[in-house]
């Protein structure tokens, strides 16, 4: 569970932060994709795949 700065539960803000860090579907769906391509052609995917978003420049991992 979340706490706040003084040590309290804040459910409120946790699930806030959770869902603000959640990653998009189009991601999760983009790193699935990749995997099942890798395995039709033959391979396996054994390293990190990181994308980062064009607009937003932030970095999904």
């Amino acid at each position: 569970m979340f706490k706040n700065r003084e040590g309290y539960p804040d459910p409120t803000a946790g699930e806030a932060i959770k869902e603000a860090d959640r990653q998009p579907e189009a991601v999760s769906w983009l790193i699935k994709t990749f995997h099942e391509i890798a395995a039709l052609l033959g391979y396996e995917i054994v390293g990190r795949i990181v994308i980062r978003d064009r607009k937003t420049k932030r970095i999904w991992r």
